[in-house]
């Protein structure tokens, strides 16, 4: 009797504990995370901004703020991963279905576009089966309405749950940024320290090369503009839909537009096409800083919200 219940006590125990160290490993992520969790235990939302990184710093609560006068009801909510999670295709359109409310009407969409999110792999087919997103997060996440989402953090969370502990007990050291998740899924980005001058120069160069490679390893996609035209016509059903180019420094730019020299072009054919507003802000003139001369700085961003926020007024 006694080695039984010995037996039992360390079932309990070897139950309890695992459960105990995911449970507490759920409640950090929910806090603060540098990951997608908080984008998918969110419910279903009215009003979203869609597109890669360079989009996921754009803030809701500033756009909220210039458009309530006109709309009021719309509440936006930062629905933008990065180009390797969410270019346009199969995989994105339908995680934007399931993060939609579907009763929503007379709402405001953003969506952001660039080359690479409509691009594939130059060696293989441009065909949906090939896209490099399918074994992404994203493209695998069923449930993105729950919370606690369980089985995202089992199946899909792109950190181990053991790597939130480990740095709840030894923070990183000398970290260069802290990354946040806000509750209307803007990924807030905060400086905490610069390169030194020549370092960051050497830096930056070093990151164009890795730009430069990205962009020459893949190709145009028909499929993925489709995708693209797909998307436009799900949130149309929903209300009113402006397309962006956003801002990014000069030299990623001219690579951009070495590599698909008429993106421009083919984006204001799709706008003509569903009567949608496209503007490239890169030749806007503007003063915008840049964390790393692709994704605007905190400042930037937030006069970037405040351009697209007067932007949907429009027309």
């Amino acid at each position: 009797m006694h080695n039984f219940r010995n037996s039992i006590l360390k079932l309990v125990l070897f139950s309890i504990v695992p459960f105990a160290v995911v449970c507490y490993a759920v409640y950090l992520t929910g806090k603060t995370t540098d990951d997608f969790y908080k984008r998918f235990t969110s419910p279903q939302q009215n009003a979203l901004i869609i597109g890669s990184s360079r989009a996921a710093g754009l803030s809701p609560a500033i756009i909220d703020s210039i458009v309530n006068k006109k709309y009021p009801k719309v509440k936006f909510y930062n629905y933008a991963f990065t180009w390797g999670h969410s270019p346009y295709g199969p995989a994105y359109l339908e995680s934007i279905k399931k993060k939609l409310k579907t009763d929503t009407k007379n709402s405001l969409f953003i969506i952001s576009v660039e080359p690479s999110t409509l691009m594939v792999d130059k060696n293989k087919p441009d065909s949906p089966e090939y896209y490099f997103e399918n074994d992404k997060s994203l493209a695998e996440t069923d449930f993105v309405n729950l919370n606690p989402n369980i089985p995202y953090l089992l199946e899909n969370y792109d950190f181990s749950i053991t790597k939130v502990l480990n740095d709840k007990i030894r923070p990183p050291v000398n970290p260069m940024a802290e990354v946040k998740i806000l509750d209307n899924g803007e990924v807030d980005v905060i400086s905490l320290k610069d390169y030194p001058p020549k370092r960051k120069v050497v830096e930056m160069k070093r990151k164009m090369i890795l730009f430069q490679n990205l962009i020459n390893g893949l190709k145009w996609s028909e499929n993925r503009a489709k995708y693209l035209e797909k998307t436009i016509e799900l949130l149309q059903q929903h209300g009113k839909v402006i397309m962006v180019r956003n801002p990014i420094d000069s030299t990623p730019y001219k690579i951009e537009q070495t590599r698909i020299p008429d993106f421009d072009e083919k984006m204001e054919q799709i706008a003509k096409k569903y009567k949608v507003s496209y503007t490239d802000y890169n030749l806007v003139p503007n003063d915008y800083k840049y964390l790393d001369l692709v994704h605007l700085n905190k400042k930037s961003r937030y006069e970037f919200s405040k351009v697209l926020g007067k932007k949907l007024l429009e027309n």
